[in-house]
C-alpha cells in the first residue's frame, strides 16, 4: 500500500530503512533500496537486526547517523511509510493457522506488535521460521476456544506432555499468561473476486516479473491464480489481500513492465528466457534446469534463500554459544549468569533438549526473552542437523 496508481513514491536506490527478515519474521534488519521498478522495490539486507547492526559493526550501540556517514547514504523519509492503528498487546495467547501447513490450527502467542497494528504470530515451542505478521482481521488467527467451538483439532505446543488432552486453562496457568480477548479480533469482509476475473500478479516463482493472470477458483479468503499462457502446474493459491495482486492496468500506470502472455499453447519451460533463479534475486538469471525456477526438478520447491542467521557453532562450549546469541547479548548474559551454577551439568546435548517451558519456569525468564533464546537454540539444532 506504499504506492497507489495515482501517486508517486519517493524511494530511491541507496536509501536506508528498517524491515523484517523474510526467513526470521521476528528480526528486523538494516536494508538498502537496491532497485526500483515502478512502485516495487528490491531490498538488500545490509546486516542483522533486532535491530541487528550490519556485519562489521559492533553488535551493541548501533548508531544510524554514524552508519549513514560511513556508507555515504541517506534514510528513506518517514512520510514514505503508511502507519495504520491499535491491536493486541505482546504475549497474549491465541489459536492460529500454521501458514506452512494450513490444515493445522496451533497454540500460538502474540510475540510482537508494530505500529499498534501489525502483530507477529509465534507458534509456542517452534522456531521463528514459522512466524508471520498479520493484522487483527486476519482469517488465520482466532481467540482461544475457537477450535473447540468449531469442533476442530487444536495442535498443542511441540513437546507438550499430553498433546491429546491439551487444556487452555492449565496452559495459561503454567505459562502465567492471559488470553487475547475476543474484542481484539475483527472479522474481515468477504473479498469480491470471482472466477474469470483478469488481473496482474507477481510471478511467485520469479518475483521480478509481473504477469497477466486469471482467477480460476475462490474460497472464503483466498483465490487461485492462473498465469495466462502457462501450464496449470504453475497455478497458485494466495490470500485475496496479497499485495502482489493488482488490477489490470496497474503496471502501465506505475511504470512497471508487464510480461506478455504466450500464445494459445501453454508455454514450454524448455523455451523460457533465462530469467530468475531458484535461489532468489541474488541471481538475475540461470543457465541450466538446475537453477531454473520453472524446471521440473524445481517446480515443487520453494525458492531457496540462504539463512543469514544459521549458527556455525561447532566447537563452542555452552557458555560461548549463549554469549554468541545474535542481538540478545544482555539476555544471553542474564541466561548465562542464571545457569552458571549448573554449567557443569548442562552440556551441549542438555542445552539442545531445553524447551521453551524449561526456560520460562526453571530460568524464570519472561515470555518475550524466552522466545528469543529458545529460537536461537532451535536454529542451532537445525544447523547442526543439516551439517551432519
Amino acid at each position: 500500500d506504499q504506492c497507489s496508481t495515482n501517486q508517486t513514491h519517493g524511494f530511491k536506490v541507496g536509501m536506508k530503512l528498517e524491515g523484517v527478515d523474510p526467513l526470521h519474521p521476528s528480526i528486523f534488519c538494516v536494508l538498502s533500496v537496491a532497485e526500483v521498478i515502478g512502485c516495487r522495490l528490491r531490498l538488500h539486507i545490509d546486516g542483522y537486526s533486532s535491530l541487528h547492526p550490519p556485519k562489521g559493526y559492533h553488535e551493541t550501540g548501533f548508531d544510524w547517523q554514524v552508519y549513514l556517514r560511513s556508507t555515504n547514504s541517506k534514510l528513506a523519509p518517514e512520510d514514505l511509510f503508511t502507519i495504520p492503528s491499535p491491536v493486541s498487546p505482546v504475549a497474549l495467547p491465541l489459536e492460529a493457522v500454521d501458514r506452512k501447513n494450513p490444515s493445522l490450527v496451533c497454540v500460538a502467542t502474540v510475540a510482537d506488535v508494530i505500529d499498534q497494528q501489525r502483530i507477529l504470530v509465534h507458534f509456542d515451542n517452534w522456531d521463528d521460521s514459522y512466524d508471520y505478521w498479520c493484522d487483527s482481521s486476519s482469517p488465520y488467527i482466532h481467540p482461544i476456544g475457537w477450535c473447540r467451538e468449531q469442533a476442530r483439532p487444536l495442535t498443542a505446543p511441540q513437546g507438550h506432555p499430553c498433546p491429546e488432552s491439551f487444556q487452555w486453562e492449565d496452559y495459561l496457568e503454567q505459562t502465567e499468561s492471559s488470553a487475547a480477548p475476543s474484542s481484539a479480533f475483527t472479522p474481515r469482509a468477504p473479498h469480491g473476486f470471482q472466477v474469470g476475473h483478469k488481473l496482474e500478479a507477481v510471478d511467485g516463482r520469479n518475483p521480478m516479473l509481473i504477469r497477466v493472470a486469471t482467477v480460476t477458483e475462490t474460497d472464503a479468503h483466498r483465490v487461485k491464480i492462473h498465469y495466462s499462457g502457462w501450464s496449470d502446474q504453475f497455478d497458485v493459491w494466495c490470500d485475496s489481500d496479497l499485495c502482489d495482486l493488482h488490477p489490470a492496468g496497474w503496471c502501465q500506470q506505475t511504470g512497471h513492465p508487464l510480461e506478455t502472455p504466450a500464445g494459445k499453447t501453454p508455454r514450454d519451460t524448455s523455451r523460457l528466457l533465462l530469467l530468475g533463479h531458484i535461489k532468489g534475486p541474488k541471481y538475475n538469471g540461470h543457465h541450466s534446469a538446475f537453477g531454473c525456477p520453472y524446471s521440473d526438478m524445481n517446480v515443487r520447491r520453494e525458492t531457496i534463500f540462504p539463512d543469514r542467521l544459521a549458527v556455525g557453532g561447532r566447537g563452542l562450549t555452552v557458555s560461548e554459544f549463549i554469549e554468541s546469541l545474535l542481538g540478545c547479548e544482555d539476555l544471553a548474559k542474564r541466561f548465562r549468569d542464571q545457569v552458571r551454577p549448573y554449567l557443569s551439568q548442562i552440556d551441549g546435548r542438555a542445552l539442545l533438549l531445553l524447551t521453551q517451558r524449561d526456560i520460562l519456569s526453571i530460568m524464570s525468564i519472561k515470555l518475550g526473552p524466552a522466545l528469543k533464546i529458545y529460537t536461537s537454540i532451535l536454529m542451532f539444532k537445525h544447523d547442526v542437523t543439516t551439517e551432519t
